[in-house]
């Protein structure tokens, strides 16, 4: 059995295919247009499904089952539409978290802006389920009223924009306000929420009772948040009028942190109340609220629930996954795995989200030559590249299969020391050209997470934010957050390869088997996908060496020399 998947709506346009139940490859849009959130595609210029076939060497027409959710603009499905089956944004955003979780039956908690228009009701904002093998059922929903449509109705085409009752909406308000808009078109923008989270801890309450009034916290896990027609988001909108320097600085970290806050609120009530309607110790998430890693952590602390599993594309590019598992779970009744007694030949879990192609030795030699960069073939390159780090060196890192989502796993990524306090302003200023408040986030060697940050399970997508433990903050400075928290990355061999193998040498080295770990990309990009864009990036950056695969590459033949003798 062999489905698409395709997700986004008007932007984070994605694509994925699942083939027997397993995830075989995904790509987002925007990897391949270079254009952050892919945003206003159409089906004429897409790349993403094609790259997917191409990838697994499939055509069209093997494909057995075609879905997207019904958010999704038509013009990115209209080479199939006769064949396409819709499904609502929910139940897409559900089916991304439940079907590729370890657990044959879990609680399902989907959060976002605002997802498919339900006659009578208004647009779905969050969703708690209740998945059972195959079957995923909602058993609570909250509704956003007071929509727009940004402008589309007249097109007579559906996109949820802006609503009350909405935790994405008013995170996305809160995050406009302070000065974090990516894109504004008209009526309609995008914001970078996670600049607002990494700001929140720098903030005081001085909000945080004008916020809570607007949030009324009802029974079955729903709430009610007021935020147009005079509500909440008067106040967010004027909240830093006439405001310069430190004390416009100080104000929106003010508002970030009131809005950190009144999402946890809203999010740690539904996720009590699906606890004790559902009697279950795991918990999917999904939706791009989960992206929220500080509030994901506050679940697994303060709540019940002992495991959680959240989609590494939590958002809606993550609409992809669920939109492909559904075609081959529920359109073609594939069973899932039912735990250790599974027959070897059943699906496994998701297990890593390295879902792009790789990309082969001629091809990255051909990059090479054309780049004109000194370049040399190493032999264990995760063990230089290890011994580079404590060193103060600055490390791209470039292996296999990109990640699907927007976290750097370790395949594409870049690397650092920890242990150097400098080293998060040197990479903030010099290299991603960030606000100086944003963290970075560690790697960690799994069996070992526990030394280092308050955490109990597994966290491999960065989903999790947890407390770097008081005895370990002075000796992993570079990826303390101000409040003293981490958005952790635990690796295994299984799942991780070359970049456990590079984490484990540099605790071998060093005692601290936790690296420093950001994204391939430069402020407002999207992360590399291609050996050339690895080098396009590489060529004019501070980063002091680059890998590929099982080349290093280097400014200057002397530096090539110096680290190549050296691991002689």
């Amino acid at each position: 059995m062999l489905a698409l998947g395709l997700g986004g709506s008007n932007h984070d346009f994605s694509a994925c295919l699942v083939e027997n139940g397993e995830i075989v490859v995904g790509i987002e849009e925007e990897r391949l247009t270079r254009r952050k959130y892919a945003v206003n595609v159409n089906s004429l210029a897409n790349q993403c499904w094609r790259y997917c076939l191409t990838t697994r060497g499939v055509r069209l027409g093997e494909v057995e089952a075609i879905v997207a959710d019904d958010t999704l603009l038509p013009s990115c499905y209209f080479p199939f539409r006769s064949r396409m089956t819709l499904i609502r944004h929910h139940m897409a955003h559900a089916a991304s978290a439940f079907y590729p979780s370890p657990f044959p039956e879990a609680a399902v908690l989907v959060v976002d802006g605002a997802g498919s228009l339900f006659e009578g009701h208004g647009v779905e904002t969050m969703t708690m389920s209740v998945g059972t093998g195959t079957e995923i059922t909602e058993i609570s929903k909250v509704y956003g009223t007071n929509w727009s449509t940004d402008g589309l109705r007249e097109a007579k085409v559906y996109q949820a924009g802006d609503s009350d009752h909405s935790l994405g909406f008013m995170y996305k308000a809160v995050s406009r306000a302070i000065g974090f808009s990516l894109y504004e078109e008209g009526s309609w923008y995008l914001t970078e929420d996670g600049k607002t989270m990494g700001l929140a801890p720098y903030g005081t309450d001085r909000y945080r009772a004008e916020f809570h009034r607007y949030l009324d916290l009802l029974p079955e896990g729903r709430f009610q948040l007021h935020l147009k027609s005079g509500g909440l988001l008067h106040i967010v909108e004027h909240a830093l009028d006439g405001l310069e320097g430190d004390e416009r600085f100080a104000r929106g970290a003010d508002l970030a942190w009131a809005a950190q806050d009144l999402l946890e609120t809203a999010v740690l009530h539904a996720a009590h109340w699906l606890h004790r309607e559902t009697g279950l110790s795991r918990l999917c998430l999904a939706g791009g609220v989960v992206l929220n890693s500080v509030a994901n952590g506050k679940i697994l602390r303060n709540t019940p629930f002992t495991d959680v599993f959240a989609q590494p594309a939590a958002g809606d590019n993550g609409c992809a996954v669920g939109c492909a598992y559904y075609g081959c779970h529920v359109l073609g009744e594939q069973p899932r795995p039912r735990g250790p007694k599974a027959p070897r030949t059943a699906p496994r879990p998701q297990r890593h989200t390295y879902l792009g192609r790789s990309y082969s030795t001629e091809e990255i030699q051909t990059a090479l030559d054309a780049s004109g960069l000194p370049h040399r073939r190493v032999a264990r390159p995760a063990r230089l590249a290890a011994g580079l780090l404590p060193r103060g060196a600055l490390i791209g890192w470039f292996t296999g299969g990109s990640e699907f989502g927007p976290r750097a796993l370790g395949h594409r990524s870049i690397l650092a020391d920890p242990r150097r306090a400098e080293m998060k302003d040197i990479l903030n200023r010099k290299v991603k050209h960030r606000e100086a408040f944003r963290p970075f986030a560690p790697a960690v060697l799994a069996h070992r997470a526990s030394e280092y940050f308050e955490l109990d399970i597994e966290s491999p997508y960065m989903l999790l934010v947890a407390p770097v433990r008081d005895d370990k903050r002075q000796e992993v400075p570079a990826i303390t957050h101000v409040d003293g928290t981490a958005r952790v990355q635990t690796l295994t061999p299984e799942a991780n390869g070359a970049f456990y193998e590079l984490v484990e040498r540099f605790g071998e080295l060093t005692s601290v088997p936790v690296v420093l770990n950001t994204s391939f990309n430069d402020r407002g990009e999207p992360i590399v996908e291609t050996p050339e864009q690895a080098l396009a990036f590489f060529g004019p950056s501070r980063l002091d060496y680059l890998f590929l695969e099982d080349f290093v590459v280097a400014h200057s033949t002397t530096d090539l020399d110096t680290v190549t003798e050296a691991a002689a």
